[in-house]
């Protein structure tokens, strides 16, 4: 099975926000669907390991920021590659607070919307909330961003870095960027900004040893998994499942 075919699913990518005890949290999520229009009720669905989830269950409330094509990949990296349970995100980041008390994204942001839960459906590695309505804004006309737009325009590709004819991969470990070339030991990722210590060798240009471990990469975020791949295995930098991993 081709699970890239997926990407072609006409949905966006979103904030999903939540409060809870006076703490303000948001992730990054995928899936945003109106269920019913009388009364307005939507479903969002977020991995049960996203602190955002556990507050959500909490508090019973949401916002949910629907981003447009303006919104660049630091959007991404701010609310999919730290944890709310140690970094407060909110800290920096502008944004403003809706009637609920929870927090949405005034900037790359189209419209936004704030949801109730009137019901929980346990999935596994992830929960589905259903939610009425209970308040909506337009807030641009610019496009909203989707799953593919967001894969061909704004996650950063490889970038051939290399002197002519080396052959050396190398991976960051934290976001996934590509290093051609002979690493220097100084070198800083231009993404995430670790250390060359955080750079992996992916090959150097001879025919892959079968009995070397799997590879997978995470195609929300980009993180590299080493081994073979656990069905229930859940990405420990954006919170999504084993199904958006693909061989590396």
């Amino acid at each position: 099975m081709d699970t890239n075919a997926l990407n072609n699913i006409s949905y966006g990518l979103y904030v999903l926000t939540a409060a809870d005890g006076g703490k303000l949290n948001g992730c990054i999520i995928n899936t945003l669907s109106q269920v019913t229009s009388t009364p307005v009720r939507v479903s969002i669905t977020v991995n049960k390991a996203n602190f955002t989830c556990e507050m959500i269950q909490n508090s019973g409330s949401f916002n949910v920021s629907m981003l447009d094509q303006t919104a660049d990949f630091s959007v991404f990296k701010h609310f999919g590659f730290a944890s709310g349970r140690d970094t407060d995100k909110f800290a920096d980041f502008e944004y403003k607070l809706a009637d609920n008390g929870i927090p949405y994204i005034p900037g790359h942001t189209c419209a936004y919307l704030s949801g109730k839960v009137t019901e929980s459906i346990d999935l596994g590695t992830h929960m589905m909330f259903i939610a009425d309505v209970t308040a909506a804004e337009v807030l641009s006309d610019k496009a909203p961003m989707t799953y593919a737009y967001y894969h061909a325009n704004v996650k950063p590709k490889p970038q051939a870095q290399a002197s002519a004819g080396s052959g050396e991969r190398w991976i960051c470990n934290i976001c996934g960027y590509i290093y051609e070339g002979h690493l220097p030991d100084d070198f800083i990722c231009p993404l995430c900004k670790h250390g060359a210590a955080d750079f992996s060798l992916m090959d150097d240009g001879k025919k892959e040893d079968a009995d070397a471990p799997k590879k997978w990469v995470c195609s929300v975020c980009g993180y590299v998994y080493e081994g073979d791949l656990p069905e229930d295995f859940v990405c420990p930098i954006c919170g999504v499942g084993a199904d958006q991993f693909q061989p590396l």
